[in-house]
């Protein structure tokens, strides 16, 4: 296997004022680079037209632009953008960008490639876990469509909801996230990133002890131990006797409130009592509750209840009080969850 390049996203601002002064350069050029990279949606270094062509050439000879190559995007009728991206190694992982407001779009991004998870309606799990995502290819996969989307698009949010575990990748996915945030990075408010975990809860204590407000949502699916452990298999070793307590430290931590992602199975997980259920569990917890009709995937024929269920469910978890949200769909004549376009080309 080649080694590992070094990537432009690797580079903290400390590391980009090094780097100048290595070439001989003031260390102030490192903002006029970065910024070129983060907001000025350069796709190569030929973009940075204010950087002396000979810098431009060091900087070519010495980091790799970016670690992400286009092997494939798909468009859905509703707006929404899958890509399947090329790293440096060969290996391949899925992004998305999912319209929300006028012009605004929430950037799906994924942690690593494959996930040792193993929920079995979850398509990003079917082929395991490979590795872990650097700083650089997490940051890339939201440049990438930064540059694709032009300029009179936005990106509004940053979600770590696409294939891997990112509280397992837990430096990674921190430090990208911080380059994301940084002035001098692209620029993105805390608030604006939310981290997905299936309740991997170590990584909840510590994100509940960091400065950086980002935000949490748990993927829950089942009220009780017994059926979450079929649901989400990471429950058996921290069940909801350990994760709840957890997402209530963070809250207490964090001043901010927990979304809780409950995604919906025909027969499984859609009665009345387990709606009750689930607001009892929840019901000390300043929390969302984010309603999900289930994605069919390949080797799964759980499917999705009607919507006469899904609104009842709904209903009874209003009548007792819990916010909730029906969250749309998107993306789904295109296969847009997580894993469906990578397994398709397999």
């Amino acid at each position: 296997m080649p080694n590992r390049p070094t990537f432009l996203t690797d580079l903290s601002l400390k590391d980009a004022e090094g780097l100048m002064r290595s070439f001989n350069e003031s260390a102030w050029r490192a903002k006029p680079l970065l910024a070129w990279v983060y907001q000025k949606r350069a796709g190569s270094f030929d973009d940075m037209t204010d950087l002396p062509k000979l810098l431009r050439e060091k900087l070519s000879a010495a980091v790799t632009f970016s670690s992400v190559a286009e092997l494939e995007v798909q468009e859905s009728r509703d707006g929404t953008l899958k890509a399947l991206l090329e790293l440096w190694d060969g290996r391949s992982i899925e992004a998305a960008a999912i319209p929300s407001f006028k012009g605004q779009y929430t950037v799906c991004v994924s942690s690593q490639v494959g996930c040792a998870i193993g929920c079995p309606f979850c398509a990003s799990g079917k082929y395991g876990y490979e590795r872990n995502l650097g700083i650089a290819e997490i940051c890339d996969q939201v440049l990438f469509f930064a540059e694709r989307l032009g300029g009179d698009a936005a990106i509004s949010n940053i979600v770590f909801m696409g294939i891997g575990e990112p509280l397992v990748n837990y430096l990674d996915v921190l430090l990208a996230s911080e380059r994301l945030n940084a002035p001098w990075g692209f620029g993105l408010g805390a608030r604006n990133i939310t981290i997905s975990t299936a309740g991997y809860v170590p990584g909840i204590e510590k994100l509940s002890k960091e400065k950086l407000q980002l935000g949490l949502a748990v993927s829950l699916h089942a009220a009780d131990n017994a059926l979450r452990n079929r649901l989400v298999p990471l429950n058996r070793k921290y069940s909801l006797d350990k994760l709840i307590p957890a997402c209530d430290a963070y809250v207490k931590a964090s001043g901010r409130r927990v979304t809780f992602e409950y995604a919906l199975f025909a027969g499984i997980n859609d009665s009345l009592e387990q709606a009750r259920q689930l607001a009892y569990l929840l019901r000390e917890l300043n929390c969302h509750i984010n309603l999900i009709a289930a994605n069919p995937t390949i080797g799964c024929d759980w499917q999705s209840p009607t919507s006469e269920i899904i609104e009842a469910f709904k209903a009874e978890l209003m009548r007792l009080n819990k916010a909730v949200t029906l969250r749309k769909s998107f993306g789904r004549d295109i296969k847009a969850a997580c894993g469906q376009l990578k397994n398709n080309r397999r």
